[in-house]
């Protein structure tokens, strides 16, 4: 009978959000450099890129930050 509840469980995602991105995720389901780019505008909390990515990318990677 104590068994029939632990069918209930269910798991939460391990892996990063973003696309084709197989790390294991460290905070808010982004691993560390993806949480970096959420944090900097550079995608989106469900990991997907906004329109101006290219423009936004480019003024992030002028800053000197660590990018890919």
């Amino acid at each position: 009978m104590a068994n029939d509840k632990a069918d209930n469980v269910s798991q939460l995602k391990t892996s990063c959000c973003v696309e084709k991105c197989v790390k294991k995720n460290d905070r808010m389901n982004f691993c560390s450099e993806h949480y970096m780019w959420f944090k900097e505008g550079l995608i989106n909390k469900t990991g997907h890129k906004p329109t101006d990515f290219d423009k936004k990318f480019q003024a992030f990677q002028s800053r000197g930050k660590k990018a890919a």
